[in-house]
């Protein structure tokens, strides 16, 4: 009995000269990686799964993937509230039922973009009660505000050892819904606010992430105006630059070991289509303050299969979507290798100016 158990406690040892300690193995403490997903709307067509199954069940097929960043941004795409007046003369207005921010939290959602084309659907009441249920679950925004120095106002918030501000502008109609000195409503993406608030936010952070909401909906490639803002956004100090509004995926540029993600497409979005397929979990982990890894999960996020409860792709059909994503940010040299149903970028490679 003694000889077995100094046989174990010496393959033990062995085991444990070989591997490491538990401590060397964990991440240095300036390396963070951030999760950045597309649209999130949990009204409409979700309500009632939530309702009925529980604020976790959006999330649950995906948690294992935003477990392992230090921080999760999406674009939230409703007010989150009962309360105000649909606004006229829009084809889509969206809301969420309280319940939607305990599925933010549930799903580990640290910031949200709040700059969007939906923020303002059902007015100032609705924005109010979103900004207070975000406050109160401890969920950060930046985006929109009761005025505009708030709609502009980054998030500043910690991961790991560093620190992050992050920025959300709209440049989607409608414009009535652009915040004013004396009018709530969400940031207009004007070059002359994009610049001097990613200049003013720079001293203050370690690391500063960008929202735009823009493009053109179902547009499989970024328009121009998307791609000189994306890079003069970087030239102005921005680390990484995240898009959304087409609800499908667009382009990935790696520009000046920066990364602009023109649009996630959709995450967990209340509407059925067969137009809105595929979307990815985009992890970009950074040493310090340089971009050392990114990895793309691509994602089922068409309701008739999944019924908002996004699913990590394998085999075939994730090939399928990375092999997308690699044609399409072809003429940026951008480029994924697939390994483990997972697209893993070559940092070394890039559009020019790099």
């Amino acid at each position: 009995m003694h000889d077995r158990k100094a046989f174990v406690l010496v393959l033990g040892f062995v085991l444990l000269a070989a591997t490491g300690t538990a401590a060397d193995r964990q991440p240095p403490h300036d390396e963070v990686t951030i999760a950045a997903v597309g649209d999130i709307m949990l009204g409409h067509r979700a309500g009632p799964y939530l309702a009925r199954e529980g604020p976790d069940y959006p999330f649950i097929s995906v948690l294992p993937v935003l477990r392992q960043a230090h921080l999760v941004i999406g674009n939230l795409e409703s007010p989150i509230s009962s309360r105000g007046t649909a606004v006229e003369n829009k084809k889509f207005t969206l809301r969420a039922a309280p319940e939607a921010v305990e599925a933010l939290k549930a799903a580990g959602v640290r910031v949200v973009a709040l700059a969007n084309n939906h923020t303002m659907d059902f007015g100032p009441l609705a924005l109010q009660d979103t900004l207070k249920a975000l406050g109160e679950n401890d969920i950060l925004y930046s985006g929109a505000g009761m005025n505009l120095d708030d709609a502009r106002a980054p998030a500043f918030l910690k991961a790991g050892d560093l620190t992050v501000a992050f920025l959300s502008y709209s440049l989607t109609f409608p414009v009535e819904f652009y915040a004013s000195a004396g009018r709530p409503g969400t940031a207009p993406g004007y070059r002359e606010f994009v610049k001097r608030d990613i200049e003013n936010a720079r001293p203050r952070a370690d690391l500063v992430v960008v929202s735009f909401h823009w493009g053109a909906e179902l547009m499989t490639t970024a328009k121009d105006y998307q791609r000189e803002l994306g890079r003069h956004a970087i030239d102005w100090g921005a680390d990484l630059v995240l898009g959304h509004h087409p609800h499908i995926l667009q382009e990935l540029e790696l520009y000046r070991g920066r990364l602009i993600a023109y649009s996630l497409g959709n995450f967990v979005f209340g509407s059925e289509s067969d137009k809105t397929n595929t979307s990815i979990i985009l992890l970009c982990t950074f040493k310090g303050k340089s971009l050392v890894r990114v990895e793309a999960v691509p994602l089922d996020v068409n309701n008739y299969r999944v019924a908002y409860q996004p699913r990590v792709l394998a085999g075939t059909k994730a090939e399928s979507v990375l092999g997308e994503i690699n044609a399409a940010s072809a003429r940026f040299r951008t480029r994924l290798t697939i390994r483990n149903d997972r697209g893993i970028m070559d940092l070394t490679a890039g559009a020019p100016g790099n």
